[in-house]
């Protein structure tokens, strides 16, 4: 299982996380609702996402409310 933590929003009003196999997913809910993860493209913290996640995950650091 993937552990994903917070760490910013991009350009786009996207959240971001980071695995912990250093891999970025964004969002692209931009936060609302159910998490909708999608794999940065080029794993750049700017980059368009690319595919839905597969693998499970857990959040062990969410966004600061």
């Amino acid at each position: 299982m993937l552990k994903m933590s917070f760490i910013g929003t991009d350009g786009w009003s996207r959240p971001v996380y980071r695995d912990n196999k250093r891999r970025l997913w964004k969002d692209v809910n931009l936060g609302r609702g159910t998490i909708d993860l999608h794999k940065s493209t080029n794993n750049d913290f700017d980059g368009e996402p690319d595919y839905r996640i597969q693998d499970e995950y857990e959040i062990i650091k969410g966004m600061e409310e």
